[in-house]
């Protein structure tokens, strides 16, 4: 266990917290957007898993394990939380940890026509990336983009295509999380985090191997 970082698996779902509350910017079915948020979660659910209310789903399990809805911040899958793939990354005023849970049943390319669905399909990719640094807003966004980036160049290199045979850039319904601790004992406030600084080539290398090994993976339980 990391000493900024708490990880549990309870009931199906993979629960991470902090000494103190974690700045998120997700695109979570709870809590998502910009919040600050005590607890990281990623709840799994049946496959084959459809809902027109999904928020009110995900909101009774994270009840019922006794976590207050007021500090969480929650996604769900329908991939085995048991399996979450983790990565590790530090560099000059950061440390990161990062958590993948992958199915691509769904997956899809951005751009490509396609039908659409007013519910919540699950079979997604959902990556969580907390950080013990200090970001500024802009850096969240930043790194959000470059999540993006890498997953969608793991997907291509691992020849992940959409049911046109058409190359993946991800599922429709992936979900992201990016938490950082704002943690004040770092002088540095980090203003970007693309690729070209050491904090956005560290996000992107440590994603990219994490839904790599997690695909792959899942690929060999199947052969």
């Amino acid at each position: 266990m990391s000493t900024w970082i708490d990880r549990r698996i309870e009931d199906g779902a993979l629960i991470l917290s902090g000494q103190r509350p974690f700045y998120t910017l997700s695109s979570s079915v709870l809590g998502g957007g910009l919040q600050e948020k005590r607890y990281l979660l990623n709840v799994q659910v049946p496959h084959g898993y459809t809902s027109d209310d999904p928020w009110q789903d995900l909101e009774r399990k994270v009840e019922g394990l006794g976590i207050p809805l007021s500090e969480s911040v929650g996604m769900m899958t329908a991939a085995d939380v048991d399996q979450v793939v983790e990565g590790f990354a530090a560099g000059d005023q950061f440390q990161l940890r990062v958590y993948v849970t992958a199915g691509v049943g769904n997956a899809a390319r951005a751009g490509m026509k396609r039908k659409t669905y007013p519910g919540y399909r699950a079979g997604t990719i959902n990556i969580i990336v907390a950080l013990d640094a200090r970001l500024s807003d802009a850096a969240l966004v930043n790194a959000l983009i470059t999540i993006t980036e890498a997953k969608a160049a793991a997907l291509q290199d691992l020849g992940v295509t959409d049911a046109t045979g058409a190359m993946a850039t991800g599922t429709t319904t992936d979900s992201v999380i990016v938490a950082t601790t704002q943690n004040p004992a770092y002088t540095g406030v980090h203003l970007y985090a693309g690729l070209a600084t050491e904090l956005g080539n560290a996000i992107a290398s440590s994603v990219y191997d994490a839904l790599t090994a997690s695909l792959q993976e899942g690929r060999a339980a199947h052969e």
